[in-house]
């Protein structure tokens, strides 16, 4: 049998032994110290000058004096000497000094750190429960980098559950923000803790923001879902109705992606915009302008061309080209509107709009109408030969005067008018896409209004083609649109019907073509046009008059005031374009 216990060394009593009393409080005094162990430091390697009795230390590594070659033993002081407990794997004790628990491994005392993984629950200076199973009370929670960045992630499971952070005053929500119960990101506040109100949404495909209560010093709902203007735009229009017109807000908005803004030639503005080489057709400005069709407008722009070197005296425009400029209706859809929507054909200058005499179906191959008078049975041009149904309602479910998107061109051919019967006769079966979307068979019934087509050009010019006088000149294009074109003649100062907004646009450089056309030369592809100036204002003091007479019944005349140097004065005139150049 062993002299000594097992764990803790601690002597046996012997049978027949003599002092046994010093056996035993030799046992008494490993109890004292290893039980319950608690030692003042495990850093000291010189034992200190005046200790007390029971003071305990572990000793560290390179432990000097009466500790030397005693490393990581537990060293006790008894009084009158140092006692010295040679520590088995498993053995913890608490440091003082440090304020840490260690535990010997067999090797070296580690200090202990315990297990954090997978804890059911956490509280720092608070309790945790089973819903907030991490809890801290603090003044504040720092959550800081490790080299680079940081990250504070909220997960959850799918789409219709809840990531976010909730601020509290009380214990009740007064403000959330996140996705909440969607992807789509979310703030939202509350006055009483239960009933919340969404302050903002982030689309989560998108990116589009929106204000759902509306925005106080931003815009509310009923101002629309587009988005928010800057001061800069707004000053960008002066007392104008084009954005940017002069180029002021620095960049190219609005102007055609095809115009490079110039700040260098300029008439005298922020910048201008240059249009190289050949003419690629129209090239129309971003925005869409509102306007009230009964009113009267006047459009302008500058325009200069430049002046190239070399001989050009064979030609008669020499190294100029003739340019467009005008604007383009457009409906309560956003739709463009172009003469196929609303010009009718006048045969003889008898009006081709007239009504059924008999239903229409898709799939017929003639049209019965109550006078086919002023119907095309000549002219063999494709948008001369078509249907215009005047019976067309918009998204809205709104119905027109004299506007249709109901239409079709090339549908018969002049030799398919019976101006005797009134039958028109087809090429083909009427078309689905042009039937009754109130009936189920698409039928359009009797005394519907119907017109045939008419060529025109959806282009309201103020310049048309022209060319101008000079090179390296600055020049102002100046027009008037005004009232509602009824008429079916595609009157170019009018608004078609139909129109609630404008947009502006050019044919730039519209005789330059490879090799050269029409009695134009090929300038070549770097050959430039600026713009600038890009201007629609409401002319005040006009008048509108409907014509009432002869073939234009039905359009408007518009007078607009102009001065006049005769009588020092201003007088109305009837509108007209002009080209003049800058003085």
């Amino acid at each position: 049998m062993s002299d000594i216990s097992a764990n803790l060394s601690l002597p046996y009593l012997q049978p027949s032994q003599a002092q046994k009393h010093v056996t035993h409080n030799e046992a008494l005094l490993r109890l004292d110290a290893l039980v319950q162990l608690g030692v003042l430091s495990a850093t000291v390697t010189t034992p200190p000058p005046s200790p007390e009795d029971g003071d305990r230390y572990v000793v560290p590594a390179g432990g000097s004096g009466d500790w030397s070659g005693q490393d990581d033993a537990i060293a006790m002081w008894t009084g009158e000497a140092w006692v010295f407990l040679p520590p088995r794997a498993g053995w913890s004790a608490w440091v003082a000094d440090s304020e840490k628990t260690m535990r010997f491994d067999g090797t070296a005392w580690q200090v202990e750190v315990p297990d954090l993984q997978d804890l059911d629950l956490v509280g720092v200076n608070a309790t945790a429960d089973a819903t907030n199973r991490l809890t801290v009370a603090s003044a504040a929670t720092l959550l800081t980098h490790s080299g680079a960045g940081h990250q504070l992630k909220v997960n959850k499971a799918g789409t219709s559950d809840t990531a976010s952070l909730l601020f509290q005053s009380g214990w009740s929500g007064l403000a959330e923000m996140g996705i909440i119960g969607s992807d789509d990101f979310a703030i939202k506040v509350s006055d009483d803790g239960s009933s919340f109100q969404t302050a903002l949404t982030a689309d989560a495909t998108t990116g589009e923001v929106n204000f759902p209560n509306g925005a106080t010093g931003l815009a509310t709902t009923d101002m629309g879902a587009g988005p928010l203007t800057t001061r800069s735009y707004a000053i960008s229009r002066g007392n104008d109705l084009v954005a940017n017109g002069t180029g002021s807000l620095g960049t190219g908005y609005n102007y055609p992606a095809a115009f490079v803004r110039d700040p260098v030639i300029t008439p005298d503005l922020t910048a201008a915009f240059a249009y190289n080489g050949y003419t690629t057709g129209r090239h129309d400005m971003t925005e869409v302008i509102p306007v009230d069709p009964n009113a009267c407008y006047q459009l302008s722009c500058l325009i200069r061309q430049e002046g190239l070197p070399g001989d050009f005296s064979g030609y008669t425009h020499e190294d100029r080209h003739a340019h467009s400029f005008g604007a383009i209706c457009i409906d309560a859809d956003g739709l463009e509107i172009s003469p196929l929507h609303h010009a009718r054909y006048k045969s003889g200058g008898t009006d081709s709009l007239t009504t059924l005499a008999a239903p229409l179906t898709p799939g017929d191959t003639e049209v019965h109408l109550t006078d086919a008078s002023g119907w095309n049975d000549s002219d063999t041009e494709g948008d001369n030969l078509g249907l215009i149904i005047f019976a067309y309602r918009d998204s809205y479910g709104r119905s027109y005067d004299r506007y249709s998107r109901i239409s079709g061109s090339a549908m018969f051919l002049p030799a398919g008018v019976n101006k005797t019967t009134h039958v028109i006769t087809l090429d083909a079966p009427f078309p689905s896409a042009m039937g009754n979307p109130d009936d189920g068979s698409g039928t359009w019934p009797v005394g519907t209004p119907i017109a045939n087509t008419s060529t025109g050009n959806a282009f309201k010019a103020v310049m048309d083609a022209q060319v101008l006088d000079a090179a390296d000149t600055w020049y102002r294009a100046k027009g008037f649109l005004g009232g509602i074109d009824r008429s079916g003649g595609d009157e170019a100062t009018n608004f078609a019907p139909g129109t609630v907004g404008i947009r502006l646009g050019w044919i730039p450089n519209q005789s330059l073509v490879s090799a050269g056309a029409g009695g134009f030369p090929d300038t070549g592809s770097g050959h430039q046009v600026w713009v600038a100036g890009a201007s629609l204002q409401r002319s005040a003091f006009s008048l509108i008059d409907r014509i009432t007479t002869g073939s234009a019944t039905g359009a408007c005349a518009l007078l607009v005031p102009e001065p006049s140097d005769a009588f020092g004065n201003i007088q109305l005139v009837t509108a007209a374009t002009s080209l003049t150049a800058l003085v």
